[in-house]
């Protein structure tokens, strides 16, 4: 009796002091617990997204028929097939009108249970394995400096994806405004923001991730992406060349300054150039092993291409062009072939196409047609005609160098390419004209590879010269990036001009090795000033971190609260809207003044209207205004500047970012 009183004293005496300590001196637990459990949710979310996209894709492999394809390519071509069918999923229930978050929560249950009993977890770890003795084959023989380079560029770029993406400017134009913006209405809705209606594949994938309560977990996403495009370029060059040039052209890929950074945003670039380049090894085996399901599996992914951006014209263009120019037997086997691959590709990417003409009245909108919304004075608005570099020869000349020197690019921090590619650009050109008349698969490779490139650098050249709003780097990673083969067996190639007296090989690895270094310390800085483990583990907010990377924009977040649940806010020069508390229409061109005064002439007739159309309260981003004030090329003239100066007294300011950047006006 003596004991047990004895032993329950004690442990009433530990309780007590335990509990007295703990709560006057809080443990670091208790304090980022909600921070850890939101970063197991957002895994949670991505692993089972990437898990039903390999179990969809591995299907789709099967019914266009290549059941027996090589589990490396199953496993790569899967997920990236399976994450495109993802994205066309929430399209249907954006297009049903039934976006909401138990729909998908429901959905997604349903797809994983499924997918688990046809034991498709244990068809991943199969092919998993296979890859990974693949990849090990390799990575073996890969050096150190070769080994530390990639293991630090793939986990500062995984880091960057724990972060809130509010760097990411257009995430917070389109790429997650858009998805929050239809799980708010809870479907499709006719929105006056021409980004929003672009082929977007991939904001209907990050549907899912931000109705299950995870942006994190889009950005994911979005790197997986950016890994199987990595890992589908060495598979291409080990499989054709070998692991030298697999090891080279990884190399070049860890030169490009803005990658790690890009693909940790939840963007699009990254999955548009995994599927040009599946669609264009699909095709290259195509031509070299003449089975027909290697055919239909590159209509399947220039479909996906088309879905994603509409600058991946090129990419059906270039397929049907080799198509015929690889032909047979005959010509008409040839265009039918050729008639076989546009039907698939079309078949995949009419969906949004189709969504375009029904909400829009364009399939091709805002481009081509007029459509809702949409006039000839914001058609001249947003393509900028007669603003680019014209036909210039010097300017011509120069644009590779400022290109790579991003001095004119209308997006600098995500489009800087780095200075390698160019310096190579001569060595690629000689392996591309010298070896790719060859009939193996390494010169079927390299007339696909150099033939989508040399289309794409002349579309995109052509968008400069006319317009300036085309003058971003960010736009030629697709057709970059599959020069890095080249590119790569040129550098492999500078062995044979080698002499006695002077090895320019070694001369080019010493300087090759330099830019490496320098672009990973570089990244490796951004990451750590970042923190994105301090947000990971909860012990800052997410509040914190847009507070300390964006302040102006979390300011705004915050001040927003403050207006009436019920408050319909109007933007001017500000295009971005996701993470706004109020509903908000966005200026996504900065031309919403502009082009109501087009409309309505007079400030007192732009206040009726915006009163008519339901909006309480306008928003002003200063900074925006003061930019195109100061800006003698801008659209914003003299004569507009003034009517906006009238309109604004005739409104009351009621609030303004303590930093002046935002001001929020009273509508009478």
């Amino acid at each position: 009796m003596k004991r047990s009183i004895a032993v329950v004293s004690f442990l009433l005496w530990m309780g007590i002091l335990l509990s007295a300590f703990y709560v006057v001196q809080k443990p670091g637990l208790l304090n980022v617990f909600s921070g850890l459990v939101d970063m197991l949710w957002t895994i949670i979310v991505a692993a089972l997204l990437l898990f039903n996209a390999y179990g969809i894709g591995t299907r789709i492999l099967s019914w266009l028929g290549l059941k027996s394809i090589d589990e490396v390519d199953r496993l790569l071509l899967g997920f990236g097939a399976g994450l495109g069918v993802l994205g066309l999923l929430g399209l249907a229930f954006s297009a049903a009108q039934i976006a909401r978050a138990p729909i998908f929560f429901f959905v997604l249950i349903g797809l994983t249970v499924f997918f688990a009993f046809k034991k498709d977890l244990g068809n991943l770890r199969a092919d998993f394995r296979v890859f990974a003795s693949h990849w090990n084959l390799s990575f073996s023989q890969y050096n150190l400096f070769t080994k530390l380079i990639l293991v630090l560029l793939l986990t500062s770029s995984f880091l960057l994806t724990l972060v809130p993406g509010f760097e990411a400017f257009d995430a917070l134009l389109y790429h997650l405004a858009q998805p929050a913006r239809v799980l708010q209405d809870g479907g499709l809705q006719p929105v006056d923001v021409p980004h929003f209606w672009f082929p977007n594949v991939t904001e209907n994938l990050y549907l899912w991730a931000l109705a299950l309560g995870s942006e994190r977990a889009a950005q994911m996403l979005h790197f997986t992406w950016g890994v199987l495009s990595a890992l589908l370029l060495w598979r291409w060059a080990v499989k054709v060349w070998s692991i030298e040039i697999g090891r080279k052209a990884l190399l070049l890929l860890a030169t490009i300054p803005s990658l790690p950074m890009l693909a940790s945003w939840a963007y699009a670039d990254m999955a548009l150039i995994f599927y040009v380049l599946a669609a264009l090894y699909a095709l290259t085996f195509f031509e070299s092993t003449n089975v027909p399901a290697w055919l239909r599996m590159a209509g399947v992914m220039a479909g996906f291409a088309m879905a994603v951006k509409y600058t991946s014209f090129t990419v059906p263009l270039t397929i049907g062009m080799l198509i015929l120019f690889w032909r047979r037997r005959s010509f008409s086997q040839a265009l039918g072939q050729a008639a076989q691959f546009g039907l698939i590709a079309l078949i995949v990417a009419l969906p949004w196409f189709a969504r375009n003409a029904i909400f829009m009245w364009n399939p091709f909108y805002p481009f081509a047609l007029e459509g809702r919304y949409w006039d000839a004075f914001r058609n001249e608005w947003y393509a900028g005609p007669g603003t680019g570099i014209g036909w210039d020869i010097v300017q011509l000349f120069l644009l590779p160098l400022n290109v790579i020197l991003g001095h004119r690019d209308q997006n600098f921090f995500d489009g800087r390419l780095g200075p390698l590619f160019l310096i190579l650009a001569p060595l690629a050109l000689w392996i591309l004209f010298a070896r790719a008349r060859q009939g193996s698969d390494r010169g079927l490779s390299l007339q696909a590879i150099g033939l989508f490139s040399a289309l794409s650098f002349a579309a995109w050249t052509f968008g400069v010269i006319n317009s300036s709003h085309l003058w971003q780097a960010r736009l030629l990673l697709p057709a970059l990036i599959p020069l890095a083969i080249p590119a790569a067996l040129g550098w492999d190639a500078l062995q044979t001009f080698d002499s006695s007296r002077f090895r320019i090989s070694f001369f080019a690895n010493v300087m090759i090795a330099v830019v490496v270094v320098l672009t990973v310390f570089d990244s490796a800085v951004f990451v750590v000033q970042r923190n994105p483990l301090a947000v990971a583990v909860g012990a800052q907010s997410r509040a914190g971190y847009i507070a300390r990377v964006n302040p102006s924009y979390a300011a705004l977040m915050q001040l927003m609260t403050e207006l009436p649940a019920e408050a319909r806010v109007y933007s001017l020069f500000e295009p971005r809207s996701y993470g706004l508390p109020r509903r908000t229409q966005p200026d996504p061109i900065n031309y919403n003044f502009a082009h109501d005064l087009y409309l309505y002439e007079t400030p007192i007739e732009i206040i009726q209207q915006w009163k008519s159309k339901g909006y309480t309260h306008l928003l002003v981003y200063e900074r925006g205004l003061s930019l195109g004030a100061q800006d003698p090329a801008s659209q914003l003239t003299p004569a507009r500047r003034e009517a906006l100066r009238e309109t604004l007294e005739m409104l009351q300011l009621v609030m303004q970012t303590p930093d002046g950047v935002y001001s929020i006006y009273r509508i009478p």
